[in-house]
């Protein structure tokens, strides 16, 4: 029995081996034909509402319920030949910050997006453009208190607009105000780890 078994077992383990070369085969093609693909491709189109911001850097300011004052600094790239957009921000004089990565979802034709953080919690949502901004609903992951976020983002020649609500696990809204991000020049080096 336990010759039957293992008999039984070297056969299986052969028959994968076999059906995983012969799909290993046509993988090289598949590959080739997006790499070309995506080689020659041009402008995407879905992602050219962000190309006037790429390159540059925000400053945005407000002041916290508690009275803090709060400087935030972003920058905003346009990645991986124009398929994405990247942004990367930090609180001023703190070690929060964090970066997201935003693209168009072609099947589901929306952009979505992911955001990572120094505290250790992500978030990922989608987004479309309504009334003139990006409404944004993002699930938060990770946080001890904020389940998910809302957000409409205005952007202007010269500014980005931010008006965000936080709403807790237990379903509390709390309004997070305003928030108007101006160009800067310089914004010096967010991370030691960015350029």
């Amino acid at each position: 029995m336990e010759k039957f078994a293992f008999a039984l077992s070297a056969a299986l383990s052969l028959a994968a081996c076999s059906e995983a070369a012969e799909k290993s085969a046509a993988a090289p093609e598949v590959e080739s034909a997006t790499i070309e693909a995506a080689s020659t491709a041009g402008a995407y189109a879905p992602m050219a509402v962000f190309a006037p911001f790429a390159g540059k850097a925000f400053r945005g300011e407000w002041t916290d319920p508690d009275g803090s004052n709060i400087v935030d600094i972003a920058t905003y790239d346009m990645i991986l030949n124009g398929r994405a957009l990247q942004s990367t921000h930090r609180i001023e004089g703190k070690d929060y910050g964090g970066r997201t990565i935003f693209f168009f979802d072609e099947g589901a034709k929306t952009y979505v997006f992911h955001y990572f953080t120094t505290a250790g919690f992500h978030t990922s949502g989608a987004a479309q453009f309504i009334d003139g901004g990006l409404v944004t609903d993002e699930k938060v992951e990770g946080h001890e208190t904020i389940g998910s976020v809302r957000s409409k983002v205005t952007f202007k020649p010269d500014e980005i607009l931010v008006d965000v609500v936080y709403v807790g696990k237990d379903g509390s809204e709390t309004p997070g105000g305003s928030r108007i991000y101006r160009p800067i020049a310089d914004p010096g080096r967010l991370f030691p780890d960015t350029e």
